[in-house]
C-alpha cells in the first residue's frame, strides 16, 4: 500500500494549488500539513484532502520567537483555529518530544506523523496517550540528499516493504526537484511562482516525475491510496487504545 503526504511549508498558493490539481487529476487521496493560512487548502475537496498541522517549534528551540510568552500550545492551537478540521500532525523538521506528543494529544489530535525511517518497513502503532503514531519512509529532499536518483523502481517492486508513506513538498513538484543544488538556485524566488518556473528541471527525472510515475502506477493497476485517518480507521491496530 502506499499513502501520500505533502508538507507546505509556506509555499505560494499557486505552487500548493498545483499539487491539488496534479493529484486530482488522479483521483488519488493526499495527506497535507499545513504551515500557514491558504485559501487554497480551505476549498479543497476533502473527499480527497485530508489538512493536518505542520507546527514550527524551532523559533522556541533557538530563542526567536517574536513574543517571549509564546508557548508550544499556543503554536498548535493557532494552526488549529485555522484547520479545526485537522486530525494529524508532522512538526516542522520533524520535531517531537515526550511533551508535545501529550499536547498533541490534548488538543485533539489523532495521530501523529513525525517518525521517519528512510527506506526503511514501517509499523504504525498507538502511543501510551491513545495517539497514533504514523512512521514514514521516503522523503523527497532526503532522498537526493543520499544521491539516489528518482527512479521509482524500488517502490512499485518492492516486495520487502508491505507500507510506503511518502513525503514530498509542493515546491519540489513544482519546480521537478533532482538535487541540492538547483533548489539552491531557485529559492531566491521561492514566492514568485513564475520565476520558479524559469528553474523547473525538464531534462531529468526528480520529484515531480517520480510522483507521476507512482501515481500512473496505481492508475494502472487499479490501486487506490486512503488519507492518513482513512487508513487508521480501516486498520487493525486503531483497536490496540
Amino acid at each position: 500500500m502506499i499513502l501520500f503526504t505533502c508538507d507546505i511549508d509556506w509555499a505560494p498558493e499557486e505552487v500548493i494549488q498545483d499539487t491539488i490539481d496534479f493529484f486530482s487529476s488522479y483521483q488519488v487521496s493526499l495527506t497535507l500539513f499545513a504551515t500557514h493560512d491558504s485559501k487554497v487548502l480551505q476549498k479543497a475537496d476533502t473527499s480527497l484532502f485530508e489538512i493536518g498541522i505542520h507546527p514550527n517549534f524551532n523559533p522556541l528551540l533557538q530563542n526567536k520567537v517574536e513574543n517571549p510568552q509564546t508557548s508550544s500550545p499556543d503554536i498548535i492551537s493557532e494552526l488549529l483555529l485555522i484547520y479545526p478540521q485537522a486530525k494529524g500532525v508532522r512538526s516542522h523538521s520533524m520535531t517531537q518530544s515526550t511533551i508535545l506528543l501529550d499536547q498533541f494529544k490534548n488538543a485533539g489530535l489523532l495521530y501523529d506523523a513525525n517518525h521517519f525511517l528512510p527506506y526503511q518497513s514501517v509499523v504504525p502503532y498507538t502511543l501510551w496517550n491513545g495517539l497514533f503514531r504514523i512512521p514514514y519512509n521516503w522523503e523527497d529532499d532526503i532522498h537526493w540528499e543520499y544521491g539516489y536518483d528518482f527512479e521509482p523502481g524500488f517502490i512499485l517492486n518492492s516486495s520487502n516493504i508491505q507500507l510506503w508513506i511518502l513525503d514530498f513538498h509542493p515546491i519540489h513538484l513544482f519546480i521537478n526537484t533532482k538535487s541540492a543544488k538547483q533548489y539552491a538556485e531557485a529559492k531566491a524566488f521561492y514566492q514568485q511562482p513564475a520565476e520558479l518556473m524559469k528553474h523547473r528541471n525538464i531534462e531529468s527525472k526528480g520529484v515531480r516525475t517520480f510522483i507521476k510515475e507512482v501515481l500512473d502506477h496505481l492508475t494502472n493497476t487499479g490501486q487506490s491510496a486512503l488519507t492518513i485517518s482513512e487508513f487508521i480507521h480501516q486498520n487493525p491496530f486503531r483497536s490496540r487504545t
